[in-house]
């Protein structure tokens, strides 16, 4: 039985080890997103790039709550009206119906209907042009963070890495 007090004083040590590590590591973390932060904590002009209305539900709902949440203006513009299917003016009106539940004014939302970038698998976006139309929104309403998909398109349709690329070409 002389082997028990051992065993519990290094399982102690260990958790007391683990507990100042946890608790220090956490106080070095920043509170906030780098990408938003700055010194003088204002409120940031923030750009969302979807390639399709339904993009704002599916994949940004929880980044435009907690924008929101901060007090951040958030605008959105979305590239295509989502007609892959003839549902534009629907899915257009349920992007609309779903910024008003985000509290994103309308002024604040652009939707484009260009030819060159129609909803479709099969449909490739030209990077160049696209980044113009991005660029275009970013100095119209003064943007100070641009948020898209990543590489793969989150769910790794043509068009959501087409959007990425282009928003890319602008920023980097």
């Amino acid at each position: 039985m002389e082997w028990i007090w051992p065993c519990v004083a290094l399982i102690l040590s260990i958790w007391i080890a683990s507990v100042w590590r946890i608790t220090s590591l956490s106080s070095r973390l920043p509170s906030k997103p780098l990408f938003l932060s700055s010194r003088s904590e204002k409120r940031k002009n923030v750009l969302l790039v979807m390639a399709h209305p339904d993009d704002e539900s599916m994949f940004f709902s929880p980044t435009i709550m907690y924008l929101a949440s901060e007090g951040h203006r958030i605008h959105l513009l979305c590239i295509s009206v989502g007609n892959a299917d003839g549902l534009g003016s629907t899915r257009k009106e349920e992007l609309y119906h779903a910024c008003t539940i985000f509290e994103i004014p309308r002024e604040q939302i652009q939707i484009l209907d260009h030819q060159n970038f129609q909803d479709g698998f099969h449909n490739k976006w030209e990077h160049n042009l696209l980044g113009q139309l991005i660029n275009d929104s970013i100095a119209i309403w003064n943007i100070d963070t641009v948020i898209t998909f990543d590489k793969y398109g989150v769910s790794g349709h043509p068009n959501h890495r087409d959007v990425h690329h282009a928003v890319r070409l602008v920023v980097v």
